[in-house]
């Protein structure tokens, strides 16, 4: 892997890190356009004039917001209507994208082991465990310095 990737890498992990905080802020349950819009006491009507729409529509926006049908445009266009901003943004399950990533090159390293080592058994030729782990290191290392291009391929 090159420096430019293990850096971008590590630029985009700090930056998901400063987002984290903000992830256990849920939706809330009546949609954020919803909430807002009553909040400043205006009506649907008064909205769907502010960004060119029917109050009908408002409506229909504001259930597609709470269904997440929503399209990122749509709500752009109804957040500016309310002088709000949409912020977009997604954070991995994994602690990090290199954490992600290292995951990955071990699950390729064990595949490509526990292929190798169904040829060898057939041949009785079977490793130990310990070498075998070795191995699966080694090889996950390797993926992880190369990161060939079908590294993501396998499951």
């Amino acid at each position: 892997m090159s420096w430019n990737k293990d850096l971008k890498l590590k630029q985009v992990d700090e930056l998901i890190n400063e987002l984290k905080p903000l992830v256990n802020h849920k939706r809330p349950r009546t949609g954020w356009i919803k909430l807002i819009r009553t909040t400043l006491a205006m009506s649907a009507r008064a909205l769907g004039e502010r960004v060119g729409l029917a109050q009908s529509r408002i409506a229909l926006i504001e259930r597609g917001e709470v269904d997440g049908t929503i399209t990122l445009n749509t709500l752009e266009k109804v957040a500016d209507g309310l002088e709000c901003d949409v912020v977009y943004y997604l954070i991995p399950r994994e602690q990090s994208l290199a954490k992600m990533r290292e995951n990955q090159a071990y699950k390729n390293a064990k595949a490509l082991n526990d292929y190798a080592e169904l040829q060898m058994n057939l041949e009785n030729q079977a490793t130990s465990t310990k070498y075998q782990e070795q191995e699966i290191e080694k090889t996950k290392d390797e993926y992880l310095r190369t990161w060939p291009v079908d590294f993501w391929d396998k499951l």
